[in-house]
């Protein structure tokens, strides 16, 4: 198993919170399958790009009531939500605005957090199958970012040519 370097995370992680951080969660769209989730949001701002997506790949996520960056933990046996379950659990954080967002240490993982205190942990780890996507724009493929948790533990991103670590 490979682990993220700090560079690739340090990258990935600064492009999420530029785009991220202040929307808010706008909607939700049944995946390709039961097995993934498709989550929209939105600045309802000024702020490009407005539109913003999660596509999560493995339904392995939960909604946490802590956004304690202590309790950020790799939740390598998470069982893997119903569809139904998937939906119930969004619901929880729906139109709720994003205040901050953090990449795992030693995985992909991601925790949300939102302005009610509650966090969306969703996990980065799969041997085989990319566990989330998250990027602009109305399809899954980003217009400008694109930003994806790969197989065995990597990260990669594609941003604007302009977009430089802050």
């Amino acid at each position: 198993m490979s682990i993220i370097t700090p560079s690739d995370r340090e990258f990935a992680e600064c492009a999420l919170k530029n785009i991220f951080i202040g929307s808010s969660l706008d909607g939700i769209k049944f995946g390709v399958g039961p097995r993934s989730t498709f989550i929209y949001f939105i600045h309802y701002s000024d702020k490009e790009p407005d539109k913003l997506w999660i596509n999560i790949e493995v339904n392995k996520f939960a909604v946490l009531n802590n956004k304690a960056k202590s309790e950020f933990l790799v939740f390598e046996n998470m069982r893997e939500l119903s569809e139904e379950e998937a939906i119930s659990t969004i619901l929880e954080i729906r139109r709720e605005q994003i205040v901050d967002i953090s990449l795992g240490e030693n995985s992909p993982s991601l925790l949300i957090s939102f302005n009610s205190g509650k966090c969306l942990y969703i996990n980065g780890y799969d041997k085989n199958v990319e566990c989330w996507q998250a990027g602009d724009g109305e399809g899954i493929t980003g217009d400008d970012w694109l930003i994806v948790a790969v197989p065995g533990n990597e990260i990669a991103a594609w941003t604007p040519d302009d977009f430089e670590l802050n």
